[in-house]
């Protein structure tokens, strides 16, 4: 049983379980969500578009949807989709992009595909992008297809006023 030890009757413990209550509630969630502030900038765009040009050619000929998330993605599957704005600074690919809350897991595999119309999408995801210096970042890009999986750790530097993948 609780004893009151502080002014309004709440004792030590029970306040000291409200304080760290918000903290458990986000470690039972995985994780908290990335603030897409940090991740859609030029330096991401820079990032992402090397990882779509990087994308093998896999089912050639065969529909596909691109799904593109942000940060980690948690053990139960849950993906922090990247915003409309910014996926529309890669219309100029001409992809299928969907919002990643209109992706699906389905079986045999299980496959990820687009919950309207069932292709099976690529999940291009910016897991991490950090800034070393005033014009160098880290990035680590990673995508899957279907079974398929590729993971990359990058650089990118600024040249020339671009921001470009550096070896």
């Amino acid at each position: 049983m609780c004893v009151p030890c502080h002014e309004n009757g709440v004792n030590l413990p029970c306040r000291r379980f409200l304080l760290l209550l918000p903290a458990l509630l986000l470690c039972a969630c995985g994780g908290s969500t990335p603030d897409p502030a940090t991740f859609e900038t030029d330096a991401g765009e820079a990032a992402v578009r090397h990882l779509i040009s990087k994308l093998p050619p896999l089912n050639p000929g065969v529909a596909k949807s691109h799904s593109l998330v942000l940060g980690e993605i948690t053990k139960d599957g849950l993906m922090t989709p990247a915003t409309d704005a910014f996926v529309a600074r890669f219309a100029d690919l001409n992809l299928k992009f969907i919002n990643a809350i209109n992706l699906k897991a389905i079986e045999p595999g299980p496959i990820i595909v687009d919950n309207r119309d069932r292709l099976a999408a690529f999940v291009l995801q910016l897991r991490s992008l950090k800034k070393n210096g005033d014009s160098t970042w880290e990035a680590e890009v990673a995508w899957s297809y279907k079974l398929e999986v590729g993971r990359e750790t990058i650089r990118l530097a600024t040249k020339d006023g671009k921001i470009t993948v550096v070896p």
